[in-house]
């Protein structure tokens, strides 16, 4: 900007600028004139850091002047960007209006006065014409919902009723065959988890979800219940829990329900008194004179006056990490019509090494789970094993170790360890919400431990482990016989008692005592450390689902005396655990990918190796010939009874159940 310019804004000019002038401000100046021009926009320190951080200059102001997503863009609070936005349109304008002014000259017309100053009473009013506009989008978008929710009750046989309104709509919001696309709830910015290529900004595609009847009836029951509560979704990432909740609000405003809806918890959080208010005018679209009145409220003390004066308001706020409740509707595995249907629409993909069971086990048939693992038409868990909602749990871990009372420790690790096996949770539950990741575990309605999908129940496993805890034990295998049809669940089950016996009672095959040994975690080979002489290491990998081994045993053997240049041996020892009856081919896997961690050690070592593999009942030896820098080996199959009598034991009364239930369902 030249030195004129500068010297005109610096003097306070408060008038609309020409178009030459305004294209050469930058954002500093074009700061400074809006401040100057209408202090009331920008007069709160955020928004004019949030402004700064937009570096919006002159030109870019003006050519986006018609364009009010620009600047809903700016994460500037509602009232900000629109009076922005109204204040770019009239410069845009009112620089169109010597034109204008000319040609109505040239035609004899009478010519009003210039256009007033920003301050005036009529100003002021065009402002809050803009605010009524909002609120006429806001009884648009409400009446389009209403249409749209009311069309899908069109079955002959399905009558609307006070206690069942609209059931048509019900069963084709809960059928997960069925898509639809709605307009938004909420006539402010769309989040973007609700956004899609090729589709208007107003409109989300939904994919029904049995879930929602539910969700729906238990809605119902906390509004006939005459003392307030509240309720509460938790799930992971990706559970749906969004696309529920907006599903909810549409049935609700279709049936001129008082729903205030507020999609972002965290543009909440900032501008509160601007998201309430959009809410509110989407709440009572249908009523003009009471949206006046909330466009006429400006502070928090306001807002709650106003609802103080209210009946039957049904507040939805979205993206809550609260923990206290005194309901919720929690996410169990998605009912089996959903998983039906996705593995009808993804017939074609190719299965690899894993089972339904195991997609199923791991993902908890969680939507976003189940998209990251298919990969080109592949069905691939390896993408999950960087998945944050792992690393989340494993902080959450972390930080209720660091920060809980010994008490609180010992009552969490008893809370976790019902959810890993589902069994009953400890007594007093409510007394230590704060302690439980409700994204991930939960309790039912018979007070059973829950989780919400194997990749969170690993990570916390795993977590334990580190911090020595057991949770696995022998007596806890009881259990098995509850999980003997899902062979993924039944597997994770022994693989931790196996892993939990080798630890503490060791292995016979590995140094021919009964002893324990250490134990120790690693994401790489090269994590593997040799500074425990003559005493066996049990690793185990902190990856999901890693398909090459479940642990490897280290031992360094020393001789106090040995010949001049021997070298002291490294023993290697890689476990595979497996209930199934037939055997992928981990061997060669592990020769392969730990072949660069063996070359890095073979002139340090002298490298001996046994491939071992814990099964229900196979016992067998294989040798095998050398394969640089792998010497000759052996592969042996260990049945669980060599490894723990107990785990067999309970293992065979499972699968024992498991026949005779389906030898009487055949006799049926």
């Amino acid at each position: 900007m030249n030195g004129s310019n500068q010297k005109e804004v610096g003097q306070g000019r408060k008038g609309i600028p020409t178009i030459q002038e305004m294209i050469s401000w930058n954002d500093e100046q074009l700061l400074e004139w809006i401040q100057q021009t209408r202090p009331d926009i920008l007069y709160d320190d955020e928004d004019v850091l949030t402004f700064k951080e937009a570096g919006i200059s002159g030109s870019t102001f003006l050519e986006y002047a018609e364009d009010l997503d620009f600047f809903k863009r700016t994460d500037l609070p509602l009232r900000v960007y629109w009076d922005l936005a109204s204040l770019a349109r009239r410069v845009s304008r009112q620089n169109d209006q010597p034109n204008q002014i000319a040609g109505r000259r040239r035609k004899g017309e009478e010519i009003n006065a210039p256009e007033e100053p920003f301050t005036s009473p009529k100003v002021c009013q065009e402002y809050e014409e803009d605010q009524i506009r909002w609120a006429i989008a806001a009884n648009e978008r409400r009446k389009a919902i209403r249409e749209m929710i009311t069309q899908m009750n069109d079955s002959p046989d399905q009558h609307s009723n006070s206690v069942d309104p609209l059931p048509g709509a019900v069963d084709k919001l809960s059928d997960p065959t069925l898509n639809h696309t709605l307009d938004f709830p909420f006539s402010g910015l769309t989040p973007p988890g609700f956004r899609g290529p090729d589709r208007a900004e107003e409109k989300w595609f939904y994919m029904g979800r049995t879930m929602f009847k539910d969700l729906l009836n238990e809605v119902r029951d906390v509004r006939k219940s005459r003392v307030y509560q509240r309720i509460w979704l938790y799930g992971n990432r990706g559970f749906g829990k969004s696309h529920l909740l907006a599903a909810l609000v549409c049935y609700f405003a279709a049936q001129d329900e008082r729903v205030v809806y507020l999609p972002n918890c965290w543009t909440l959080l900032q501008n509160h008194v601007d998201d309430v208010k959009t809410a509110m005018l989407f709440a009572w679209a249908d009523d003009f004179a009471t949206q006046k009145k909330i466009m006429a409220l400006d502070t928090e003390d306001e807002i709650q006056e106003f609802f103080k004066l209210q009946n039957n308001v049904i507040f939805v706020v979205d993206e809550m990490n609260a923990f206290k409740a005194d309901i919720w509707y929690g996410g169990d595995d998605a009912p089996k019509t959903e998983m039906e249907q996705w593995w009808k629409q993804h017939k074609d993909a190719k299965m690899g090494r894993y089972s339904r069971h195991k997609v199923e086990d791991v993902t908890g048939c969680i939507p976003f789970l189940l998209k990251q693992c298919v990969v080109n038409g592949v069905i691939d868990l390896t993408p999950l094993k960087s998945d944050p909602d792992y690393d989340q749990t494993v902080a959450f871990v972390q930080q209720i170790r660091s920060t809980a009372t010994a008490l609180d420790w010992k009552w969490y690790c008893a809370y976790m360890r019902a959810c890993i096996l589902n069994r009953p949770v400890p007594p007093r539950w409510t007394e230590h919400i704060e302690l439980v990741d409700h994204r991930s575990f939960y309790q039912d309605n018979f007070d059973i431990g829950r989780y919400t999908c194997g990749l969170v129940r690993d990570a916390v496993a795993n977590q334990l482990l580190e911090l020595d805890i057991t949770f696995i034990d022998i007596g806890s295998l009881a259990s098995l016989r509850d999980f003997v049809y899902n062979r993924s669940v039944l597997g994770f089950m022994v693989k931790y008692a196996v892993l939990e016996s080798i630890q503490s009672k060791g292995l016979k095959i590995c140094d021919g005592s009964d002893r324990g040994m250490g134990l120790r975690f690693f994401k790489d080979p090269f994590d593997i450390e040799f500074d425990m002489l003559n005493t066996p290491v049990l690793y185990r990998s902190r990856h999901i689902d890693y398909k090459t081994i479940d642990g490897i045993i280290i031992s360094v053997k020393t001789e106090e005396r040995h010949a001049e240049g021997e070298k002291p041996k490294l023993l290697v020892f890689p476990i595979r655990i497996t209930v199934a009856r037939n055997y992928s081919n981990c061997r060669l896997r592990f020769l392969r990918e730990y072949r660069e961690w063996a070359m890095s050690h073979s002139s340090e070592f002298d490298i001996e190796l046994e491939f071992l593999w814990i099964t229900p009942d196979k016992r067998d030896v294989k040798q095998h010939r050398p394969r640089s820098p792998w010497p000759e080996h052996r592969e042996y199959y260990i049945p669980f009874e060599e490894v723990s009598r107990d785990i067999w034991t309970r293992y065979q009364k499972a699968e024992k159940a498991r026949e005779e239930e389906e030898t009487e369902e055949v006799d049926a």
